[in-house]
């Protein structure tokens, strides 16, 4: 795991997550970026210069993650009547694609060509 939970708190700023669920969430995060990236962010950050753009993505994206879970795509419901409404503008994948561009669009990882010298 690349980014731990201090960096959340303490850099981030981010207080939405707890301890406990920050391990399951963070990892998550983390393999949303390697699929975004085709595999080509390594498995240690360490000294490289995007490092904390990286790792703000696992935060912002771990954040997403949990309010999906919270809310299951519901934006509202009604017992009484028995109405449910789901957020369809916007899959969960397409935002953490979002997040991931924004912070690592610029260092060609999350490039479609080819990667090859």
């Amino acid at each position: 795991m690349n980014t731990d939970y201090r960096f959340y708190v303490d850099s981030y700023g981010g207080n939405e997550i707890s301890e406990e669920a920050w391990i399951r969430l963070s990892e998550r995060s983390e393999q949303w970026l390697k699929h975004f990236t085709f595999d080509r962010i390594p498995d240690e950050w360490n000294g490289q210069e995007w490092k904390n753009q990286a790792k703000s993505a696992v935060c912002q994206m771990a954040e997403i993650i949990q309010a999906e879970e919270k809310r299951s795509g519901k934006t509202s419901e009604n017992t009484d009547g028995y109405s449910v409404s789901y957020d369809t503008s916007i899959t969960e994948n397409a935002r953490l694609y979002k997040v991931a561009y924004v912070y690592l669009g610029n260092t060609g990882m999350m490039d479609f060509g080819d990667d090859c010298e």
